[in-house]
């Protein structure tokens, strides 16, 4: 027997659904969007409603799921050197949190109450939800129910929840289970440490190389983040293809960390001679040179303290 035909899209329906019963919902409490994806800023975060069609929807019926994502401004502040250059999408989201089940539906379906039931589960289960996690008790509710290995995100959280003894275990753990990749990972530790007032073993190896670039102080914030998301892209690009031609064990200690202060920017780079690591980077600064007024290199041998950044204009 041949299945029942919807006489539109699959597309067409979830679209119908959506703009009767879903997004008034969402626009009445904040929300602003289009198509599938919504957004609400409020309390140092964004919260985001994306619909998600099912991928074999076709004329004859679909399905859909509604996830929820929380992007939290301080957290991406803390792992990151400049903000998204757009608005966060689902995938940038530090907390996720899915309707646990999809809506279905074929050519017999009461599209109205099916609607209805989107429409009413988010606003009796999706706002709520948000609400909770704006407390530390959801965010540690939501962390317990988690099945996969703590890493730093998540001791963050656990630390801003008002629960240090669990951020404490947790990033114990994960500088234990480092590998293969120890040394970064035990000195970006030490750093999220220092900023929650967490213990941590301090970092056991130093600098072969120290970068200083200086943004221009006369443009604009955003071309600023913009030459940082560049200088980002840039030394993981390189480095990458360092690491590409060493030993698993060698390629593991190679590795920089690029921290900011006001104009100045400092990378750090671990794991091998300085002129192993110019060789390359020279190119990436090259092409990065127009961005910044100022870039200076600067080796040591063996390890040392990180050079201090160029004097102001």
């Amino acid at each position: 027997m041949s299945r029942p035909v919807v006489d539109r899209t699959a597309k067409a329906v979830i679209s119908e659904l959506l703009a009767r019963d879903v997004v008034p919902v969402l626009k009445r409490h904040g929300f602003a969007g289009r198509g599938r994806n919504f957004r609400r800023t409020r309390e140092g975060r964004q919260e985001l409603v994306t619909v998600e069609p099912h991928r074999w929807n076709d004329r004859h019926g679909g399905a859909f799921a509604i996830d929820l994502g929380v992007f939290i401004d301080a957290l991406d502040a803390a792992e990151s050197l400049v903000p998204p250059a757009e608005p966060p999408a689902r995938h940038e989201c530090h907390l996720h949190v899915g309707s646990g089940f999809r809506w279905t539906f074929d050519a017999v379906t009461d599209l109205r109450a099916l609607g209805a039931s989107a429409g009413e589960w988010v606003l009796r289960e999706a706002l709520p939800r948000f609400d909770r996690l704006a407390t530390g008790a959801g965010v540690l509710d939501w962390l317990r129910d988690r099945t996969d290995p703590p890493g730093l995100r998540q001791v963050y959280l656990a630390a801003t929840a008002g629960a240090p003894e669990l951020a404490q275990a947790w990033l114990d753990r994960v500088v234990a289970e480092a590998a293969p990749w120890p040394l970064p990972v035990r000195r970006e530790a030490a750093r999220f440490a220092a900023l929650l007032g967490l213990r941590c073993p301090p970092p056991v190896d130093s600098p072969t190389l120290t970068v200083t670039l200086r943004l221009p102080h006369d443009v604009p914030p955003a071309r600023q983040e913009e030459a940082l998301r560049q200088l980002s892209y840039k030394l993981h690009q390189h480095l990458t293809e360092l690491r590409a031609g060493r030993p698993a064990a060698q390629a593991a200690t190679l590795y920089h960390a690029l921290r900011r202060d006001g104009l100045v920017c400092t990378a750090d780079f671990y794991g091998a001679p300085a002129e192993d690591l110019l060789r390359p980077l020279r190119r990436a600064f090259a092409k990065l040179a127009p961005q910044f007024a100022d870039i200076r290199e600067s080796s040591t041998p063996g390890g040392g303290s990180p050079a201090p950044p160029p004097p102001p204009d």
